[in-house]
């Protein structure tokens, strides 16, 4: 019997969505050749460095390394040197410039390149790294402690290495938040790396001010998987979580590939701050029990509206919330829409990219990611920039095609064309942006640095 087009149409996403998901947790192989950017260093041609003291400056990470971006003066560098940063930055807001950023190290005999002699792998296997405001790492990890170690000696995490001998395919830390507190959340992807339907094992951890050596799983899995319900291949937890940020009431906000139900189209989880743990003797046995934690659905997407959600971000211009996805429907290509504080949309333009139809195939189109936006409201985000070979085969994150983009808004608030800010990288994933002169301690190197750099292709996918 002749296939119904709708059941074409659900297999096309299925495979659309099944391409994705390999790309929050590095790529295994090579696609594509770097190229050199042509962008100046901070201060080029000046005998002495100077940290700015106003504007603002955008952070992107790119698998192996973070880099920032002075829109002022259109200079670029690196803030952290290539050892493992892969995920989104969120700055502590505590006054001291410290910030993390999820890592992940595939194996243990990686060899980070960033300095001689290379970097030796992170301990233990994943967590969130701290980081110094000069983008050197305080020698500090976040983490949940358990048995798998990368060497005997090492420090141990609760997730397994995976059959092909990699820490990252059952784990990875991707989106992140800071509360009001001063603690980080962090949602790990779990094994949703290139399965389809899309798993829900994915968890969202908590780690406690000031010291971050405490921690708790407020959400994951509640049936199943590895040394108990709420680890790896268990079910019942996220579905592929995305970019997070905060309502100014403190909830969580969190995207999610996938939806709980197992239906086509995701959704933006609100997490209730008020019913949020707030040590760790709230959790027996280091997980929060279900029953004490408040959610709602902030955004529902389907199949004909923001139909993969991977980031949400604040609007300080319009006091909005954007809420992007990978390609949009099929009529208006939207990407990028707007929401007022109570998930409801506002009325405003969106940006558009993609259809299904187009997905994968414009080598000239664009795929959001994690994205932010400036006080004036600009916005800039990632494309991680998603081709595929015929139809839907072979799609995925092409290695250094990578890009860092910028939307700026006219009379109507009409979205202008992407503009490219920085492109060649492997696997970006999010976008932060700090002001200057706000009170806000902006991470920045105390010296000049190296541009962003592509890798080379022995380098992508270690980190």
């Amino acid at each position: 019997m002749p296939r119904s087009r709708s059941f074409r149409r659900s297999s096309q996403v299925a495979l659309a969505l099944a391409s994705v998901l390999l790309l929050a947790a590095c790529s295994g192989t090579s696609q594509g050749s770097p190229r050199a950017t042509t962008t100046s260093d901070h201060n080029p041609g000046s005998g002495s460095f100077k940290a700015p003291t106003s504007g603002y400056v955008v952070y992107w990470d790119q698998d192996e390394e973070e880099d920032y971006y002075e829109p002022a003066n259109g200079s670029q560098g690196q803030l952290v040197t290539p050892w493992d940063p892969n995920g989104q930055m969120c700055l502590l807001n505590d006054g001291t410039g410290r910030f993390v950023v999820g890592y992940d190290p595939t194996n243990a005999n990686q060899d980070n390149p960033g300095g001689p002699p290379h970097h030796p792998f992170k301990q233990p296997p994943i967590g969130e790294e701290l980081i110094n405001p000069n983008g050197v790492w305080t020698g500090q990890d976040l983490y949940v402690p358990g048995p798998y170690k990368m060497a005997a000696n090492d420090l141990g995490e609760d997730s397994p290495i995976n059959s092909q001998g990699q820490f990252n395919g059952q784990s990875t830390y991707t989106g992140c938040a800071v509360d009001s507190e001063h603690n980080v959340f962090a949602d790990d992807i779990g094994t949703a790396q290139g399965s389809f339907p899309i798993p829900t094992d994915g968890r969202l951890v908590e780690w406690f001010a000031p010291t971050y050596k405490t921690y708790c799983i407020v959400y994951g899995p509640d049936a199943g998987g590895v040394d108990g319900a709420h680890h790896v291949d268990g079910a019942g937890g996220l579905s592929q979580p995305g970019m997070m940020t905060t309502l100014p009431n403190g909830n969580l906000l969190l995207p999610q590939a996938g939806s709980p139900s197992g239906q086509f189209g995701g959704q933006v989880t609100e997490f209730y701050h008020s019913s949020m743990p707030t040590s760790e003797s709230q959790c027996p046995d280091g997980v929060y029990p279900r029953k004490s934690l408040k959610t709602s659905v902030f955004v529902q997407g389907s199949l004909g509206f923001l139909p993969v959600p991977m980031g949400v971000a604040p609007d300080p211009s319009c006091g909005c919330y954007a809420v992007d996805s990978i390609f949009g429907d099929s009529s208006s290509r939207t990407v990028v829409t707007f929401f007022d504080a109570d998930g409801k949309r506002v009325d405003r333009p969106p940006v558009t990219g993609e259809t299904l139809a187009q997905f994968g195939h414009d080598a000239s189109g664009f795929n959001p990611f994690g994205m932010a936006f400036a006080p004036d409201g600009t916005l800039y985000f990632i494309d991680i920039h998603i081709q595929c070979s015929k139809g839907f085969s072979n799609c995925g994150p092409q290695n250094f095609l990578g890009r860092v983009m910028r939307v700026t808004f006219g009379q109507g608030l009409k979205p202008s064309a992407p503009q490219v800010i920085a492109t060649d990288f492997a696997f970006p994933t999010s976008v932060t942006i700090c002001v200057f002169g706000t009170g806000a301690h902006c991470p920045f190197p105390t010296h000049k640095t190296p541009l962003p750099s592509p890798e080379t292709p022995a380098e992508a996918g270690e980190g």
